[in-house]
């Protein structure tokens, strides 16, 4: 929130469109080493250990998501209509339940066989409070941790600036960013004294939905409304849905966000631009967020100074 009050916010929008469009490319190259992972049931933090995917069982685990992905990526790109995108993942539930008919396999067997998480007994809603135990927090090394939370802070505000970004791209009009920055801040504040977890925009839903024609408000309230239903379920639905159903959303954001930033930009931005999207893009594989970004705009820096043509910045019109 002071992040935005400040209006610290807006030294994000003077970073080169080239950059942020490496960022998303890493986005989407994370995307899908996570619905890998999550679908191969292993733990893969970069590219020197996609050697986990290459195992007999990890192979078989992920061929339906990695399947399921490209063909809601493709009907999607085909198929401009907001029905599209739930209804290829409803039928992709649909076959699981199907085949798992067919073949006699059982919920538990498809548990035992790594097609759905182990379940976890969750409590009942009105006992997750029962867990914020304050007389159990180490205060006095508070004060000890005061970089490392400043270090924090600026990380989560460069990332959703980031998220704000992207938004804005797809938009292609001004946002304040100093603005929805207080909005993600106001509800991180609402979802910590409710017990929830710490968040920002999922601007990759966001950009679907305006990509299928969504405008109105009424599709976040249906996503609180469901999601407050899940809550107050009495089990965990997640012990029904397999894992290659978030795989292959997963691998479907990936498809979309790496295809049109390492590939379709070509087409539309000048080769040194070009240059420095491949260029982010590896950078942030190797020093991360932060590192990355910095070392992206430092290449811009250099590369215009060189006098190449990198394109206009547009960070001018993009100044709300």
């Amino acid at each position: 929130i002071l992040v935005g009050k400040w209006k610290l916010a807006s030294y994000c929008q003077l970073l080169p469109s080239s950059v942020v469009g490496g960022y998303l490319a890493f986005i989407g190259f994370f995307c899908g080493q996570a619905g890998l992972a999550l679908m191969a049931s292993v733990d893969v933090t970069g590219l020197v250990e996609w050697y986990k995917f290459l195992d007999e069982r990890a192979l078989v685990l992920v061929a339906p998501g990695v399947f399921g992905g490209v063909f809601i990526y493709f009907s999607v790109r085909k198929i401009r209509h907001m029905a599209v995108l739930p209804a290829c993942i409803g039928l992709l539930l649909i076959v699981f339940y199907c085949v798992l008919w067919a073949t006699g396999m059982s919920v538990e067997e498809a548990i035992e066989n790594g097609w759905i998480n182990q379940p976890v007994e969750s409590v009942a809603w009105n006992h997750t409070w029962d867990y914020l135990r304050l007389n159990k927090v180490v205060w006095r090394v508070l004060p000890s941790q005061t970089l490392t939370l400043a270090a924090m802070i600026s990380v989560v505000a460069l990332s959703s600036s980031l998220d704000i970004a992207a938004i804005e791209m797809e938009l292609e009009r001004p946002l304040n960013y100093n603005h929805e920055l207080k909005t993600v801040g106001i509800s991180n504040i609402v979802s910590g004294l409710t017990g929830g977890y710490t968040g920002s925009y999922i601007f990759s839903q966001t950009i679907f939905s305006l990509r299928t024609g969504i405008r109105s408000r009424l599709m976040g309230y249906v996503i609180a409304f469901i999601s407050v239903v899940v809550v107050f379920i009495p089990f965990n639905i997640l012990s029904y849905i397999p894992n290659f159903f978030f795989g292959s959303l997963l691998i479907m954001i990936c498809l979309d966000l790496m295809f049109e930033w390492l590939i379709e930009v070509k087409s539309k931005v000048t080769s040194a631009e070009y240059v420095v999207v491949l260029s982010t893009f590896a950078l942030l594989q190797v020093l991360g967020v932060e590192f990355g970004i910095l070392a992206g705009v430092f290449l811009y820096l250099i590369i215009q100074k060189m006098g190449y043509n990198v394109g206009i910045n547009d960070s001018e019109d993009r100044k709300p």
